[in-house]
């Protein structure tokens, strides 16, 4: 965690672009890592409008880089994947599909010549683990969505590219909601910190993707979970897409596919609280690799992997409450 670190240390985090073909258009897409050349390639996408900074946390964290080779990455249009110079991008608005982000995800696989990837993603990140599921099963080992769901609607908003409105700050506040209020301050903040950084229009264009594009409804029965493992994690103060989203989402995929709920924790796990989202998906990491002996439970709470929260937030209401 960074913040054992002290001045003068330098963090194993590396970074690097690399190029990759989207929709026949070159793309310098950057991307930082950290683990063993040989380790367990675990490709992680950040959430809409966001980049690989929130994976920080995730990529210094000794325990899981032992094993895995933890890549974060930016998508194109965001953080340092700035937009192609061979196209006049400016003259039309930015909008994520469904087909241009599973693409992305898997050329970038390809053009890192990662062999029997682990992908992990969460808010829009999570969602399209259902099309890679369905679309590219052979080309991942197991995919984790974190804050998935079959869909998301109601996010795909004009104000959110509106000249009157600072979209940074606004954007960055409509989070602030979506993150549990036990979670530590410091990394909410940052949280929030992340998403007034993003381009002009990127986060809505990502949100056509999550709030339109992406609707699996009717569709669960051709995700191929059994083919590749699918994890539906979803956290306990996650409104957008609620434990019980994942559970009604993994029942309706059937073989294969794994709904658990993280207690305490929010809709951006690994950033707003990193020691207790590393220490959770330690767990289903385990159980993608056999390193677990038993059934993963239907609620990982702090106590079941050893974190003691600095402050135990009010019980989440749900409609039965």
């Amino acid at each position: 965690m960074a913040g054992s670190y002290q001045p003068g240390d330098v963090e194993p985090i590396s970074g690097s672009y690399v190029h990759v073909e989207v929709e026949g258009v070159d793309h310098r897409i950057y991307f930082e890592e950290n683990g063993p050349e040989d380790g367990i390639p675990l490709l992680c996408q950040h959430t809409a409008g966001n980049n690989c900074q929130e994976w920080r946390h995730l990529l210094t964290d000794d325990e899981i880089t032992e094993e895995f080779r933890v890549i974060a990455h930016d998508l194109p249009y965001h953080g340092k994947s700035v937009p192609p110079t061979t196209q006049d991008w400016w003259t039309e608005d930015y909008t994520m599909t469904a087909e241009k982000f599973t693409e992305t995800l898997v050329n970038l696989a390809d053009a890192l010549d990662l062999e029997d990837p682990i992908y992990m993603g969460s808010s829009m990140g999570g969602n399209i683990a259902l099309e890679l599921a369905d679309w590219y099963p052979e080309r991942f080992r197991a995919l984790i969505g974190l804050e998935c769901g079959a869909h998301s609607p109601g996010f795909y908003i004009d104000w959110l590219d509106h000249p009157e409105v600072n979209t940074t700050e606004v954007n960055a506040y409509a989070c602030w909601g979506l993150m549990a209020p036990q979670s530590p301050e410091q990394t909410k903040r940052e949280t929030m910190y992340l998403y007034e950084q993003g381009a002009t229009g990127v986060f809505k264009g990502d949100l056509y993707y999550y709030s339109v594009d992406h609707d699996y409804r009717d569709k669960l029965e051709e995700v191929n979970a059994d083919e590749c493992p699918l994890y539906i994690a979803n956290g306990e103060y996650d409104y957008l897409t609620t434990p019980e989203d994942g559970r009604q989402t993994a029942e309706g995929i059937g073989e294969g596919a794994t709904a658990i709920e993280f207690a305490e924790i929010g809709h951006f796990p690994m950033s707003e609280h990193p020691e207790l989202f590393n220490a959770y998906v330690r767990e289903v990491l385990a159980d993608v690799t056999g390193d677990r002996d038993d059934e993963l439970p239907d609620v990982l709470e702090p106590d079941d992997v050893g974190i003691e929260l600095h402050q135990k937030g009010p019980a989440r209401e749900t409609e039965t409450d």
